[in-house]
């Protein structure tokens, strides 16, 4: 044991020498620890930030030009793109856009999810020949949209939309005690929204529902039945708490 030990420190000393003459002593000293703290924060850090900064800021300005439009209806599929409309980059998920229309002028911001399924299966229903979902001219949707569509969702012109508002037209289907709810689906119910309506923040609509023209919803409401045209609802489930009237209609009721 004594004569593998002294082995190990003679070729530990050699190894060490073979160092020294490989890599001489530098002409400086090295920074003890605090040094390379303080080097790393005064220096480092700054040119790290500067450089990343400039890679977002590159980035974003690139996003700008990645968006989906007219021009590339035919490499997406989608059963028709209007002019000017556009869906910013990146988006999450656009699932069989080729049962998808989009109007003239429209802007749907990244983070969008546009997703149709045909009810029924697949080998046996008939491929449907109009659109499934089909949205307006001049729609406006902020950041993080969902649309998830089976069977019609429509939504008509002047439709704006405000961050995380989620769009369904159909529901898992929670009657079999003895089955995960989300193996089972609800049949799909049409959805409607009407031309000139506002959703706010985080608002829900359900299957089955039609909202009217000019219907105002306010943030987190969950829209659960119809609501009639020139209101407001809020809550959950989105009640109506005002009706509107156009100028014209006050001025003809004087």
């Amino acid at each position: 044991n004594s004569n593998h030990s002294a082995s190990n420190r003679h070729e530990v000393c050699d190894y060490g020498y073979r160092l020294r003459v490989q890599f001489p002593t530098l002409p400086f000293a090295l920074p003890g620890k605090s040094g390379l703290n303080s080097l790393r924060i005064n220096l480092v850090h700054p040119l790290m930030h500067s450089a990343a900064t400039a890679v977002v800021e590159f980035s974003r300005v690139t996003l700008r030009w990645a968006y989906v439009g007219s021009q590339d209806q035919e490499k997406f599929g989608f059963g028709s793109f209007g002019s000017g409309s556009i869906i910013e980059q990146p988006y999450s998920i656009l699932l069989q856009p080729q049962h998808i229309s989009i109007g003239n002028d429209t802007l749907i911001a990244a983070g969008a999810t546009l997703a149709v399924w045909p009810e029924g299966d697949p080998e046996t229903t008939p491929t449907p020949t109009e659109p499934l979902l089909r949205i307006g001219s001049r729609v406006w949707g902020a950041r993080g949209l969902s649309i998830v569509c089976h069977k019609s969702v429509v939504i008509g012109d002047d439709v704006w939309f405000g961050p995380g508002v989620y769009i369904t037209d159909a529901s898992h289907d929670s009657s079999d005690p003895d089955t995960p709810i989300g193996l089972l689906m609800e049949p799909a119910r049409e959805v409607r929204i009407g031309n000139g309506s506002w959703l706010g923040t985080g608002v829900v609509v359900l299957p089955g529902v039609t909202i009217g023209d000019h219907v105002a919803v306010g943030a987190n409401s969950v829209v659960c039945t119809d609501l009639p045209s020139n209101s407001v609802a809020v809550g959950s489930p989105a009640k109506v708490v005002r009706h509107l009237k156009s100028p014209t209609a006050a001025n003809s009721a004087l």
